[in-house]
């Protein structure tokens, strides 16, 4: 780890910092500070106060004490804009680009290159997005709409537009969360190259081993307060986990049970548009199938065409040994499948609706009867997941789009516990979410296989794959090129048949 480069005085210096909502106190006299030419990590649970902390520091709330100080200035920021114009830059976890815009567009939004007649020059537009895009290390065309790129490449866009403005102080929320190994190592050389220009850089995530690589100081918060700050050489994961949740964790994963023959519950096979060749696989009752491989070898696409979502040709899906189809999701849920998608801010949830009728949506036609919502049953129904999954909400009320991270995907999960579905499919279901919640979601997955749910469960966290997964499949260029089973379930052979010549292995593909 190299060294940081401190500061006499701090670029960035938040003293006393409280802030409360109704009925909590979010932020509780926190002091924190870091300096140009450093990487400071910020972890804790959701809920622990890290994105309230960062909202303040970024303009989004205003704090009811303390001072923020810029180069040893006071400063008030009463928005985000006018804290941009003071030099922070921020990459929020939920992307902030308009799907329906092209690269360039986003990445110029708001700062247009301008012709001598005052017209947006287009030109410069589209080859400003080339400049800052290549000074970062990324292949992506100006003209291509947002809408059309895969999640890790949307999360590389957000980083450029943010960049674009030459901020002095970066605060990076989640960045991996969407991100390949690869990526993660492209995003990790971005950061250094900003530490070594003297920006201050905050790295918020809860990939404890990324904070552990590539911070030089780490501030842990606890139910609104800082608990510590140390340099990085002074913490392991372990010593991270305890002072988070103020316990160790010896056990991550659940205990897999004993492996039984059992009956096939779900069957696939269709032609995927991204390889023209059919894949095929089935689940059993009550067991846990991960699809694995480097990102964007084609699980989306397959994983996504269960629920009925993209194309592909020549479906034929059997649930309990019945033909089923499922052209849309409303056919899917019908056969008894759910889905948790990748994307909760866009696909999961109904942000501007409450917790009540996000969890309650899946489930409305058991309760109808004659046009009308049985309203006390569904209400119960709800409370229960609510307690169940120690969902923080401050009433059912309470719109989805205020909820954390990590409360938020507890939503999605806890809307299809309700709806007791015969067939799970996962898309990265802790994607973003404190190691706690992590460990909860866990027990879920297994307990929804227990129950004789099939699980599939798609990761880009390779402990996930062989910590949960009775068997993993693994898809290469829209392949299944591997079947692993248990005690095989290694990263070693994950990896092996990821990068494995598909020639050789697509006549022999599952």
């Amino acid at each position: 780890m190299e060294e940081a480069v401190v500061a006499d005085i701090p670029l960035l210096q938040a003293k006393d910092i409280v802030k409360s909502f109704p009925g909590t106190l979010a932020v509780d006299e926190v002091d924190f500070i870091c300096n140009g030419g450093e990487i400071h990590g910020l972890v804790g649970e959701n809920g622990a106060g890290k994105s309230t902390l960062i909202k303040v520091i970024a303009g989004v709330h205003l704090p009811d004490r303390g001072t923020l100080l810029f180069r040893g200035e006071q400063k008030t920021f009463r928005s985000y804009a006018d804290a941009r114009k003071a030099g922070v830059g921020v990459v929020y976890q939920e992307l902030s680009l308009m799907p329906e815009l092209t690269v360039a567009e986003n990445i110029s939004m708001g700062t247009w290159p301008k012709t001598k007649r005052g017209l947006i020059d287009w030109d410069d537009t589209d080859s400003r997005c080339e400049r800052i895009l290549g000074e970062i290390g990324v292949k992506i065309q100006p003209n291509v709409l947002i809408s059309s790129l895969p999640m890790a490449q949307r999360q590389m866009v957000e980083i450029a537009k943010v960049l674009s403005e030459d901020p002095d102080v970066v605060i990076f929320d989640e960045p991996t969360a969407p991100l390949s190994k690869d990526e993660v190592e492209l995003l990790f050389s971005i950061l250094r190259d900003l530490k070594n220009g003297g920006k201050a850089i905050i790295f918020i995530s809860h990939r404890l081993d990324e904070v552990l690589e590539i911070s030089d100081r780490i501030t842990v918060m606890k139910d609104g307060k800082r608990v510590v700050t140390e340099r990085v050489s002074d913490f392991n994961e372990d010593k991270l986990i305890s002072s988070m949740v103020g316990r160790s964790f010896s056990e991550i994963f659940p205990p897999k049970p004993p492996l039984k023959p059992a009956e096939v519950i779900f069957s696939y096979s269709a032609v995927l548009k991204s390889s023209d060749r059919k894949v095929a696989l089935s689940v059993q009752r009550g067991e846990v199938l991960g699809v694995g491989g480097l990102l964007g070898q084609g699980q989306m696409e397959l994983l996504q065409s269960i629920f009925g979502l993209g194309e592909c040709e020549e479906l034929e899906l059997e649930v309990q040994g019945r033909k089923i189809s499922s052209r849309n999701p409303v056919q899917a849920m019908k056969a008894g499948i759910g889905l948790i998608p990748e994307n909760r801010g866009e696909e999961g949830v109904f942000l501007i609706l409450s917790a009540l009728e996000n969890l309650a949506a899946p489930t409305l036609n058991r309760r109808e009867r004659f046009g009308w919502i049985r309203k006390r049953e569904e209400r119960q129904e709800v409370s229960e997941i609510v307690d169940r999954l120690a969902i923080k909400i401050s009433s059912l009320n309470q719109p989805a789009q205020s909820l954390s991270g990590g409360n938020m995907q507890k939503l999605v999960l806890g809307k299809w516990l309700i709806f007791e579905p015969r067939v799970m499919v996962m898309l990265e279901p802790t994607k973003g979410v404190d190691v706690s919640t992590k460990q909860q979601i866990y027990r879920l997955i297994r307990d929804l296989a227990d129950r004789g749910v099939a699980v599939i469960l798609n990761t880009s966290d390779m402990l996930e794959l062989i910590g949960l997964c009775d068997r993993v499949l693994v898809m290469n260029h829209g392949f299944l090129t591997a079947e692993i089973q248990r005690e095989e379930i290694t990263e070693e052979n994950i990896m092996k048949a990821s990068v494995s010549d598909v020639d050789l292995l697509a006549e022999d593909a599952i």
